[in-house]
C-alpha cells in the first residue's frame, strides 16, 4: 500500500459499514473512544498504538472486500438503550488485505500473519483458528476518527437503510459515505474524488 497520501481516502464506489462490538472497538480504536466509555480498558499495546489493524469477523458480504476499500467503523449498541440512538459511526479505515482463515496451513502461520496488530489475545486467536467461526481476516489502516459521532438514527436518514436491514456489514454509496463524513464533521480535504 502507498502511504504517501495517508490519511486521505479516495472515493471509488467501494465503501462499507463494518460493525464492531463495544469491547473490541475500545481496544482496537482508543482514539475513537466514546465519552461514556471507561478508558481504563485501553492498554499500551501494538494494536492500540499502530495505524495498522487486524480484525477477524464472519459477517456475510465481508468476503467481497478488497484492498483499497473504505470502511466506516460502526460501534454497536452497548445495550443501554435502543440501537437507533446507542450505535454510532466512529472512524474511517482503508482495507490493506483480506484473507480467509482456511488459507493458513498452520496455527503458527495464522498467528504470524495476525501478529501484534490484532485486538485478539493469543488464546483467542488459538480458539478462532480451531473453530474457524470468524473466517474473514482484514488488515487495514486506521485513517481518522469522525469528529462528531453519527448515531444510527442519523445514518438511517442519510442512507435510507432501516432497522430491518442487516447492520453488521453493508455497502455505502460514495454520496452516502461523503454525507456521513460531513455529518461527522470530518475535514473535507481528507476526501479525494
Amino acid at each position: 500500500m502507498n502511504y504517501t497520501n495517508y490519511p486521505f481516502i479516495k472515493l471509488s464506489g467501494r465503501n462499507f459499514l463494518l460493525s464492531i462490538y463495544p469491547m473490541w472497538h475500545t481496544r482496537l480504536f482508543p482514539e475513537s473512544i466514546l465519552n461514556n466509555e471507561d478508558d481504563s480498558l485501553i492498554e499500551d499495546v501494538s494494536h492500540s498504538n499502530s495505524i495498522h489493524k487486524v480484525y477477524l469477523a464472519g459477517m456475510r458480504g465481508m468476503e467481497n472486500l478488497r484492498a483499497g476499500d473504505n470502511i466506516l467503523i460502526y460501534r454497536t449498541s452497548d445495550q443501554q438503550g435502543p440501537a437507533r440512538f446507542r450505535s454510532v459511526a466512529t472512524s474511517v479505515c482503508v482495507i490493506e488485505d483480506v484473507r480467509n482463515i482456511h488459507e493458513f496451513s498452520s496455527l503458527q502461520e495464522f498467528k504470524a500473519y495476525c501478529g501484534p496488530l490484532t485486538v485478539f489475545t493469543d488464546s483467542e486467536l488459538t480458539a478462532m483458528y480451531a473453530h474457524k467461526k470468524y473466517p474473514i481476516i482484514i488488515k487495514f489502516t486506521y485513517n481518522f476518527a469522525l469528529n462528531k459521532r453519527v448515531i444510527r438514527n442519523d445514518l438511517m436518514t442519510i442512507t435510507g437503510y432501516t432497522d430491518s436491514d442487516y447492520w453488521g456489514f453493508m455497502r455505502l454509496s460514495d454520496a452516502h459515505f461523503r454525507a456521513i463524513l460531513t455529518a461527522g464533521e470530518v475535514n473535507e480535504s481528507l476526501i479525494v474524488n
